[in-house]
């Protein structure tokens, strides 16, 4: 049985693509100088770590949404604790951490304590829109997949909705037409209540360590995923690393640029 992750204080941010979420709490991460993980920029370091974890996608989506669906919450469950690994390795002692990533699961809360949670779900239209602006050339393999794949979302969201309503967890509805502000609004109110009472970031030499560290992560899953497609991604707004508190400039940059900066 895994232990409960009682003395990393984390915050968990989860829910469907194309809901907004890598975005906003990379914003209100920075706003409220808190550490920051999402999920999906460890893919490629899980998979060298714990190997492939079932069949490959395409034979997964073959089998129908619910398989799909099903399948996609079985691989989460595999990898949530080498995530919670990642969160502790990382973690600055006594400061939150925002986690972020659509492998969060509310039925994960009772395993691992989070201080609190958000769940972002979204529609078909939205994701599916998310999915197509995601692709560049040399995705041709995955632009064939996106109509199975947010049919798949589509229900995973609807069980996100129903384990977070079940929980009491704050749900967001992001609309096809949304209103940006007002889900950065909701997410930035409940991490900043939830986490209210926790040390922020030092501003100086902490704060920017910090923001180094996740630039770094992200860089690597870049570079991996370039490598993996055979492409060159557009420039990622990487994390400012002045160490001013509340800091939510960027700097986007290819992975080129940025190791050219580093």
């Amino acid at each position: 049985m895994a232990c409960m992750v009682t003395s990393t204080p984390m915050f968990w941010v989860g829910g469907t693509p194309g809901s907004g979420k890598s975005t906003i709490v990379r914003q209100v991460a920075r706003e409220l100088d808190l550490a920051l993980h999402p999920v999906d920029a460890y893919t490629y370091a899980h998979l060298e770590r714990l190997g492939p974890l079932g069949p490959a996608l395409d034979d997964v989506l073959a089998l129908g949404s619910v398989a799909a669906a099903d399948e996609f919450e079985r691989t989460s469950a595999l990898r949530l604790p080498t995530v919670m690994d990642d969160v502790r390795a990382a973690q600055v002692p006594g400061v939150p951490t925002l986690v972020e990533g659509p492998q969060l699961r509310p039925g994960g809360e009772a395993t691992w304590s989070p201080i609190g949670s958000i769940w972002l779900i979204t529609t078909a239209e939205r994701t599916r829109t998310a999915r197509l602006n995601r692709l560049v050339a040399g995705e041709d393999a995955a632009r064939l997949r996106v109509e199975a794949l947010v049919e798949r979302d589509q229900l995973i969201g609807a069980r996100l909705r129903s384990a977070a309503l079940d929980a009491g967890s704050a749900v967001v509805e992001v609309p096809t037409d949304v209103d940006w502000d007002c889900v950065l609004a909701a997410v930035r109110e409940a991490v900043n209540t939830a986490t209210a009472s926790f040390a922020r970031l030092r501003p100086g030499r902490e704060l920017s360590l910090r923001r180094r560290h996740e630039n770094a992560v992200v860089h690597r899953q870049i570079v991996a995923h370039e490598r993996h497609i055979g492409a060159n991604l557009p420039a990622f707004p990487y994390a400012c690393v002045c160490g001013r508190g509340g800091c939510t400039d960027t700097t986007p940059a290819t992975s080129a640029e940025f190791e050219a900066c580093a």
